[in-house]
């Protein structure tokens, strides 16, 4: 499994608090990454954006042949 942090943001403060309530969600922190690039996920993978203020957790339900990925949205996560 996989889990691509995208946090939209340069501030490094954001991203280390945005993995801390990943973990403390029961995440394990060797699966997160950060990571834009959809096209790397598979189906079961985790997607999780930075909305300010909440982490909008997403699942992959599908990848088609020609590498588009379908998601939808399971979770927010306040920061």
């Amino acid at each position: 499994m996989k889990v691509f942090l995208a946090p939209n943001t340069s501030d490094h403060e954001i991203v280390v608090k945005a993995v801390k309530r990943l973990v403390e969600n029961g995440i394990r922190e060797e699966y997160i990454e950060i990571n834009y690039n959809t096209q790397e996920l598979e189906k079961g993978d985790l997607y999780v954006s930075y909305d300010p203020p909440d982490l909008v957790i997403r699942n992959v339900y599908d990848k088609k042949a020609n590498g588009i990925v379908k998601m939808n949205s399971s979770a927010l996560i306040k920061l």
